[in-house]
């Protein structure tokens, strides 16, 4: 294979809208309150600081404290347990270093590449929005990745799960499979997707990509 994958980190690689709402909602409800959605793109619960605003917005007695350590506890146990990292070490093996492009913060960043780091998950660039100074869809983003890694767009194909946002790696002449497994904020797409991101349906939708065809659900 001579195309290398990108991911997307949540609900792509792991179902962050499900388990940050269940988080909140445990810990608002063990307080009495009753929580409304936690916004996960406009609150990063890495950040103990942004869920407090979320509380403090929406009226709720909760520890945030709390909040941000249980969801770390259920995001890691998720990982381990559905064999993400060995997934994604078998990714570095076959197809070359993988790397990562997530609109998230630099907390996040931190606490997701100690778990890389603690798993021994060889890749090669991690890019966040809080450290670029935008968010996708902007194709800002995918250009600092791909300065990091010095070497042409077309060599790799970026996992995502939200169309809107995740096909503007296109704009800087990346390939894109659409990610529909987990939560995809009701985006459609009609080219290459695939359920969940096992080594098998990544090689199958970098070989599709290669062979031009678009009608690929695996």
């Amino acid at each position: 294979m001579s195309k290398i994958p990108v991911f997307d980190i949540g609900d792509t690689l792991m179902p962050c809208y499900r388990l940050q709402n269940e988080t909140v909602k445990e810990v608002v409800e063990e307080n009495g309150g009753e929580p409304p959605e936690f916004d996960v793109n406009n609150f990063r619960i890495y950040n103990t600081s942004d869920v407090r605003r979320y509380l403090d917005k929406n009226g709720v007695g909760a520890s945030a404290e709390k909040i941000v350590k249980r969801y770390k506890n259920k995001e890691e146990n998720f990982l381990k347990r559905n064999n993400v990292f060995r997934f994604l070490k078998n990714c570095s093996k076959e197809f070359g270093e993988i790397g990562f492009i997530s609109d998230n913060s630099i907390k996040g960043k931190k606490w997701f590449r100690r778990l890389l780091e603690e798993n021994k998950v060889p890749y090669n660039g991690f890019v966040v929005s809080e450290e670029v100074g935008v968010e996708k869809p902007d194709k800002e983003i995918f250009q600092a990745f791909l300065e990091k890694r010095k070497e042409h767009s077309e060599k790799f194909v970026y996992f995502g799960n939200n169309v809107v946002r995740d096909k503007a790696a296109q704009d800087v002449g990346m390939n894109f499979v659409w990610v529909r497994g987990y939560n995809t904020f009701g985006t459609e797409y009609d080219k290459v997707s695939i359920k969940v991101p096992t080594v098998k349906s990544v090689r199958n939708s970098i070989q599709k990509l290669e062979e031009k065809k678009v009608e690929y659900t695996g």
